[in-house]
């Protein structure tokens, strides 16, 4: 249960990489709960790992939270009272309180080399122990230590746990949690370069930024103690309540790995791909959570009102990519007109476009991007779907093929009628096209299959179309009259 407190959650990415959609996840879920009980959601960047961060791995992360529509109510781009909100900027806060611990005698030097924890950790393993420090710094006399300091010999700072407790806490998914302190080992806070370690530095942030909750995923289970107890040894009062989410699993049933190249998983792939952002939102929102109805299709501001984190799962997160296809194709089809083609014209290929409007004006380019507006569910698919729609390879064996099964003389018929009507015209337009096909209908007296699967197969080689009248209008006059002239010669002049 929410305590009666100021809700401050907060998002703290690591810039060693771009926005994945784990994090936008969990960025969203925190967002959504502070914004439930009207409290603030901060994000931090947590960019300690200097050698492993990455060009723009802040920026990216940010730029992808505001495409998404999450709005941080303090960031590096907004900061409030409570930062800086970048940890290599407050390097000195860690430092002084890592050595405070230290002149209390809750923590302590250590001068062990990488070379002496590997063999330790060999013989632990070796003797079927769990690997952890066998403190041989921990009681080191003041003249050693003075002595190796000195020497210049590094040295890093470790927090002293003590063996004879647990840690507990109720973990707003999980449950109670329980965890003796003789399964943990004394943590390094500082390291020899002076750079706090992650678990120090979060429960440093975390209570300089008033963090009420915190949301994340489960692969920080083991972290949490960590930071109860670093919390408690700094005399931290903050009372953070902790939840830890599912990890999302691909088709396979497997953790999602940015190694499965096939799984698009960042937010940038979606941006390029034209997904709208608040389809990306509604899928992200349903990734480990359910709402308590039927419905699946929530703006954000839904999201916000009807947030209940009790039913977050603790069941991996199926990342479904065809629920995930279906709820972008809803919001596609409730778009109004006008803001589809704005959107979907930004990725429509340069070349593709000059190609369509070459003779044609922009009139029919608006329809040619609407004819698919309710089958999309990103912009970038309309290039292959128009391609393959008039742009297509017209094949003499697929229409032999056709018209053996439809019937010779229904085809024939059907081809010199519609000649003969389109000869009528200049050009092909909406209005005329509709009534070139009721005329052939007419003169035919065909109807149904016979009458609209041999039009769809002269024009652009398909049996199954959008609306044909459309259809015709895109593919235009010269081109279906130079179809049939193409079959005339070549199957009914055998």
């Amino acid at each position: 249960m929410v305590q009666k407190k100021n809700v401050r959650t907060r998002y703290a990415p690591s810039p060693t990489g771009f926005f994945h959609i784990g994090g936008a996840r969990t960025a969203l879920l925190n967002y959504l709960f502070a914004k439930h009980y009207n409290g603030d959601f901060i994000v931090r960047m947590e960019d300690t790992d200097v050698e492993r961060n990455v060009i723009n791995g802040i920026s990216s992360q940010l730029d992808g939270l505001s495409w998404l529509g999450i709005t941080p109510d303090e960031s590096p781009n907004n900061e409030g009272k409570y930062g800086p909100y970048i940890q290599t900027k407050k390097l000195l806060r860690y430092k002084e309180l890592a050595y405070k611990l230290l002149d209390e005698k809750k923590a302590y030097l250590c001068f062990c080399t990488a070379e002496e924890l590997e063999h330790a950790r060999e013989e632990a393993i070796k003797n079927s122990l769990t690997p952890k420090y066998n403190r041989k710094c921990a009681n080191l006399s003041k003249k050693i230590i003075e002595e190796n300091i000195n020497k210049n010999i590094p040295f890093v700072i470790r927090l002293k746990i003590d063996d004879d407790a647990t840690i507990a806490w109720d973990d707003m998914v999980r449950g109670k949690m329980i965890i003796p302190t003789s399964a943990l080992t004394d943590p390094v806070i500082l390291k020899s370069s002076g750079i706090p370690t992650y678990n120090f530095a979060v429960v440093v942030d975390d209570f300089d930024m008033k963090i009420s909750h915190v949301l994340r995923g489960e692969e920080h289970l083991s972290n949490t103690p960590y930071q109860i107890a670093i919390k408690n040894a700094l005399g931290f009062e903050n009372d953070i309540e902790y939840g830890h989410l599912s990890i999302i699993v691909d088709e396979t049933g497997k953790k999602l790995s940015k190694r499965n190249k096939e799984l698009k998983q960042f937010i940038s792939d979606y941006i390029e791909l034209g997904f709208l952002p608040e389809a990306i939102v509604n899928f992200l929102s349903l990734l480990g959570w359910s709402p308590n109805t039927n419905s699946e299709i929530f703006s954000l501001n839904e999201l916000i009102k009807i947030f209940d984190y009790s039913r977050i799962s603790k069941a991996p997160a199926f990342f479904d990519i065809k629920k995930m296809m279906w709820i972008s194709n809803e919001y596609f089809k409730k778009m109004v007109d006008k803001e589809y083609l704005i959107f979907t014209k930004k990725y429509i290929d340069i070349d593709l476009r000059d190609r369509i409007l070459l003779s044609k004006n922009e009139s029919i380019y608006d329809n040619l991007l609407l004819i698919f507006k309710n089958q999309i569910s990103h912009a970038s698919e309309l290039n292959n779907l128009i391609k393959d729609l008039i742009f297509n390879n017209f094949s003499i064996d697929f229409i032999d093929n056709f018209i053996v099964e439809i019937g010779k003389d229904i085809f024939y018929k059907n081809m010199i009628s519609l000649k003969n009507e389109l000869n009528k015209y200049d050009e092909i337009n909406f209005e005329n096209a509709s009534k070139i096909i009721d005329d052939v209908k007419k003169n035919t007296n065909l109807k149904g299959k016979e009458l609209y699967m041999p039009i769809r197969m002269i024009a652009i080689c398909k049996e199954h179309s959008p609306e044909l009248n459309k259809v015709l209008t895109f593919i235009g006059k010269d081109k279906i009259i130079s179809n049939i002239k193409n079959i005339e010669e070549k199957i009914f002049k055998k």
